[in-house]
């Protein structure tokens, strides 16, 4: 499931045009044992962090990271995303 990195993806679209692949920043951190990791991204936009996400796949933690960006970035643009 990518819903909230589609979104975002289109969100920053939306704001950027053709520069928003270079606004977007992931970094990860996997914690745990190989067998049972847990893994932590975080989301920067502009080298601003707007979400991090944890899970017990890279998918997972990732997607959550992209929903809390995506909800944080509908408030503070909701003035221009009319």
């Amino acid at each position: 499931m990518v819903e909230n990195r589609m979104g975002l993806n289109n969100l920053l679209q939306q704001r950027y045009g053709t520069s928003a692949a270079s606004r977007l920043r992931w970094e990860s951190v996997k914690y745990g044992d190989d067998h049972n990791p847990t893994w932590t991204f975080i989301v920067y936009i502009d080298n601003i962090e707007y979400g991090q996400g944890s899970g017990s796949d890279k998918g997972s933690a990732k997607e959550m990271a992209a929903g809390v960006a995506l909800m944080q970035l509908r408030r503070q643009w909701a003035h221009l995303l009319l």
